[in-house]
């Protein structure tokens, strides 16, 4: 009898020991250190994206700021029609952004004094056009992007047609386009 006296309040023991670590358990979220993912959490949706994105976005904006040497007419220093509009967006927008202003430099800085004439119109023109501070913001800069000679551009222009499988444009879907290889 004394055996199953001591065997039962060995289980009740044992039971409420067993209820004390469940709701233990329960209660701490059934966490210890080492209880997580051994691999590291993903992060948000677009946090690792987003700033790439954003430095595009702000490097194609300060390329609004870029007058090339297209925009002049021939070897002079006089605007093209649309590198005037293009001189009054410049003006406008100028006092709200950081970029400075960047007249392109001749291939190989061959001709320094155009690069200065051409300085000098967009100086004039924007100080014309309110921008006061446009002394210090506009630079004569190498070309920010590296260009085509003739022969590369016709390679590639007519390169579209050839490679297309059915002639022309038909049957495209490869992901090439002007420049592919």
């Amino acid at each position: 009898m004394a055996f199953r006296k001591w065997f039962k309040q060995a289980i009740r023991a044992t039971s409420l020991l067993a209820v004390a670590a469940i709701f233990a358990a329960l209660m701490n979220g059934c966490r210890s250190p080492h209880a997580g993912p051994k691999y590291d959490r993903p992060f948000p949706l677009g946090q690792v994206t987003d700033s790439f994105w954003e430095t595009q976005q702000t490097n194609a904006e300060a390329a609004d700021f870029i007058f090339y040497d297209h925009e002049f007419v021939g070897h002079t220093a006089h605007l093209a029609p649309g590198a005037k509009r293009h001189l009054e967006q410049v003006a406008l927008r100028l006092e709200h952004v950081p970029f400075p202003v960047v007249i392109e430099q001749s291939p190989h800085a061959a001709r320094p004094e155009l690069d200065n004439a051409r300085r000098h119109v967009i100086v004039e023109g924007l100080i014309r056009l309110g921008a006061h501070n446009a002394v210090d913001r506009v630079v004569i800069a190498p070309s920010f992007a590296e260009g085509f000679t003739a022969i590369e551009g016709a390679s590639a222009y007519y390169g579209i047609f050839n490679r297309s499988s059915g002639g022309g444009f038909a049957g495209r879907g490869s992901g090439r386009g002007i420049g592919g290889r």
